[in-house]
């Protein structure tokens, strides 16, 4: 075979070879914007969802006199400190149930101080969610956005606290949607929240919810009957 020819045919390879790369990286393209819609099109579905399930924070008790992440008086005889994951079904149950019957109980008393903590823990979306409650409570809702996420729990890190719904969260209970937006595309509160978990870790705390009661851990969400037990037992010993 002459010179000629076996140069002609190495182009010939290298041509085919290129044409190939080229297929190849068209569906590799094609395969990755593929899935960039599906990924999108099932987080519309789930905001979407999401939107349409929405539980409003107004069906839930808040105490008359709240501070940021606390509510009751600064010098209440007994200060409950609650450590909680917003994905947490426990931490949900003890919100809608044992919290509702303490704040019938002890809201307006003055005996009872209550103070949320972050324990976020579950993942991504417990941190995240936990980053838009702190946003919230730059505009006074902390309560009211609080109650939103567990009332609008739906399973761990499968969308349910994804930046949309958190931002369309906060537009629903009528915060300023600019100002929320952007603390929360910030991160801004991406320390304190981890702070406020290795401070749990540091205090005892290994799971959600968990409390400190004078100094005292107290794990699980306990029927009110059993909290209320340990409340009374804290004022006696006043």
């Amino acid at each position: 075979m002459s010179k000629k020819k076996i140069l002609a045919r190495r182009e010939q390879q290298r041509a085919t070879q290129k044409k190939k790369r080229n297929i190849y990286i068209g569906i590799g393209i094609i395969a990755i914007v593929i899935m960039a819609g599906l990924l999108n099109w099932m987080q519309q579905i789930r905001s979407a969802q999401a939107e349409a399930t929405f539980q409003p924070p107004n069906i839930l008790t808040t105490p008359a006199i709240t501070d940021g992440k606390t509510w009751g008086p600064a010098d209440a005889p007994v200060v409950i400190q609650e450590f909680s994951d917003f994905q947490c079904p426990y931490c949900r149950r003890f919100t809608i149930g044992t919290s509702q019957q303490i704040i019938e109980k002890y809201g307006d008393s003055g005996q009872v101080r209550f103070e949320y903590n972050h324990y976020a823990f579950l993942g991504q979306e417990s941190v995240q969610a936990a980053e838009a409650a702190e946003c919230a409570n730059e505009q006074g809702a902390f309560w009211d956005y609080h109650d939103t996420l567990f009332l609008n729990q739906n399973g761990e890190n499968q969308g349910a606290f994804n930046d949309s719904n958190l931002k369309s969260f906060a537009a629903r209970i009528g915060l300023d949607e600019q100002a929320f937006n952007a603390c929360l595309d910030s991160g801004k509160y991406q320390e304190a929240v981890e702070a406020s978990f290795a401070n749990g870790v540091e205090l005892g705390v290994k799971s959600t919810p968990s409390f400190i009661v004078n100094g005292e851990l107290v794990n699980g969400a306990l029927p009110f009957a059993d909290f209320d037990q340990v409340i009374e037992s804290a004022l006696a010993a006043q």
